[in-house]
């Protein structure tokens, strides 16, 4: 193997070391709320007991985490069609970030439509999405990873966590370090997701094939296949 190889296969694992950390808590996260489901009550509130679980996701990541929470499906609480429990860590502290859920304004957050939230619901399996816009939400470019969350064998909502764009970029150059190679984190639609070069812009799209030869994957445990590739070109 190159020495190129070699550092873009370390890179690559240590990103994917990262994301399974996020992946394992999505799981906790996921078994807590199937926990409080199942608790006596119908109403939204009940998810606030969630708190402690995703304060510690947050908190523990080290700055990858910027928010997370759990999205229900529609009628699962009496007291409300559908419910985003979310949380942000903002000035040190975690807060609770409300979303408009009135079908009837023209700020109406839908996270039912949203594909970090519809795919894991398809495919029954963890996913990480993006990077993308959540105008709806936080206005801000973000990847997300998600899983369904399951009670009495079927999906009631989907456990999330916004990861941010600067905590991956970072991960990236610091395992990749200075390099002649132009190298990319590219996603499997061809998103840049993070790079070492003007030459691939962040958020922009790879021109070529971003699982073509010479291209390493991203191994991340708990999905069925990465969609992260890092590419070098001289």
């Amino acid at each position: 193997m190159t020495a190129v190889g070699e550092v873009l296969q370390s890179t690559a694992r240590a990103l994917g070391q990262s994301l399974e950390r996020v992946f394992a808590d999505l799981d906790r996260l996921a078994e807590a709320t199937t926990k409080i489901l199942g608790e006596p009550g119908t109403s939204k509130s009940k998810l606030e007991a969630l708190r402690p679980v995703v304060e510690d996701i947050v908190l523990q990541h080290g700055g990858l985490v910027d928010s997370a929470g759990v999205s229900v499906a529609r009628g699962l609480f009496s007291d409300a069609d559908a419910w985003h429990q979310w949380w942000s860590l903002v000035g040190g502290k975690l807060v609770f970030i409300p979303h408009n859920l009135n079908p009837a304004s023209i700020n109406y957050y839908d996270y039912t439509e949203m594909t970090w939230y519809e795919r894991p619901i398809t495919s029954g399996r963890p996913e990480l999405i993006g990077p993308y816009i959540d105008f709806g939400g936080a206005d801000m470019k973000i990847v997300t990873a998600s899983r369904p969350v399951l009670y009495e064998q079927r999906t009631v909502a989907v456990a999330g966590a916004d990861l941010s764009m600067e905590s991956i970029e970072r991960t990236f150059l610091l395992n990749l370090g200075r390099r002649e190679e132009h190298v990319a984190l590219v996603t499997e639609t061809g998103k840049i997701v993070a790079s070492n070069s003007a030459r691939f812009a962040p958020g922009t799209r790879f021109e070529g094939a971003p699982g073509g030869p010479g291209s390493v994957t991203v191994p991340v445990a708990d999905l069925a296949a990465s969609p992260w590739h890092l590419v070098a070109s001289d």
